[in-house]
């Protein structure tokens, strides 16, 4: 790859609705009418990328307000062993600057890693001129990201990194079917409360015990994703039908079947949220991701939301503005 001018490009983050870990190929096909349902965000990845003389990799975390150099890939360290896996697919032979910054915190369980691979694949195959074909491109980001985690990479988060929307994806034989959800994304935005506990999570490894635990036939697992299937199913029957209490309830059903699936979903701190929120007429609560840490979204009635907020932060969580947006990819 041969870069010729300085590309910015920015992709969204999400929040996951219900039916993440059904996004795992080969998972869902043991579950017709598997369906995951998010939502963009605005707490989106910003990559700059500017050709440079010379072989050298220069890169600036602005989240760390620190710059790097390195003389090639070899040398990038773990902590950002993600640019060298896509420096190194793209077999770049010249010296280039790299500047980004995440607008989600880190290890939020938001897709932001996702969402920071789709926004630096794409500024550096526009700073070459390559044409990008969405549907291909995500097959690209989902096998470097699996290569980088080292196990199966789920496919839902790509989606609201490069379309945007609030959506509902259908996972079967042959491919993903995309469904636009028929609500204003400010009526969404009104009973959703985002909140981050401030610990990080590896979404790689819960989905990959889940994974092999469904493999090797443990009924409970089969029993659970089953329930979370039926949930997303409902969700997007309510969203279909303007029933706003519905997708609370399919939310609140999802998060109970999670909690059952893998315990290392919910932590102490998640917990200890969720029980606080009951009495104040919570429809959903659940974790984003993977789970084990990271955001919960609570899902409740718009009048009781300042209330709830108050609670939030007053055991000192962290409650994050944000809005939803149509875009996804942008340059």
């Amino acid at each position: 790859m041969r870069l010729q001018h300085s590309v910015e490009a920015t992709a969204p983050t999400r929040i996951d609705l219900a039916g993440g870990t059904v996004d795992l190929w080969p998972l869902y096909l043991f579950h017709p009418g598997a369906v995951t349902i998010n939502a963009a965000i605005d707490l989106r990845v910003r990559v700059e990328v500017v050709p440079a003389k010379g072989s050298a990799i220069r890169l600036t975390d602005r989240n760390a307000d620190k710059t790097f150099a390195w003389s090639d890939t070899a040398e990038i360290p773990p902590k950002y062993e993600l640019f060298g896996q896509v420096l190194g697919h793209f077999s770049l032979r010249q010296g280039v600057s790299i500047r980004f910054k995440s607008e989600a915190p880190r290890g939020a369980g938001l897709a932001g890693s996702s969402a920071l691979l789709v926004a630096l694949c794409g500024a550096l195959m526009r700073s070459a001129r390559q044409g990008i074909r969405r549907d291909r491109f995500l097959v690209l980001v989902r096998d470097l990201e699996t290569r980088l985690i080292k196990v199966p990479a789920g496919m839902q988060d790509y989606y609201p990194a490069l379309w945007g929307g609030i959506q509902a994806l259908w996972w079967g034989p042959g491919g993903v079917s995309r469904e636009t959800l028929p609500v204003l994304p400010s009526d969404l935005e009104k009973r959703l409360l985002l909140v981050f506990t401030g610990v990080s999570r590896l979404s790689g490894t819960n989905n990959w015990e889940v994974f092999k635990r469904h493999l090797d036939g443990d009924r409970n697992v089969h029993r659970m994703i089953a329930k979370i299937v039926e949930a997303g199913q409902a969700m997007v029957a309510a969203f279909r039908r303007g029933d706003p209490c519905g997708v609370g309830k399919a939310m609140a059903e999802e998060a109970a079947a999670r909690r059952r699936l893998f315990p290392g979903i919910m932590t102490r701190e998640i917990h200890a949220l969720e029980a606080a929120l009951r009495p104040l007429g919570v429809l959903g609560t659940k974790v984003c991701g993977a789970g084990g840490g990271g955001c919960v979204v609570v899902y409740v009635e718009p009048e009781q939301k300042v209330r709830c907020r108050e609670k939030i932060r007053e055991m000192g969580f962290r409650d994050l503005t944000f809005k939803i947006v149509k875009k996804g990819l942008s340059f």
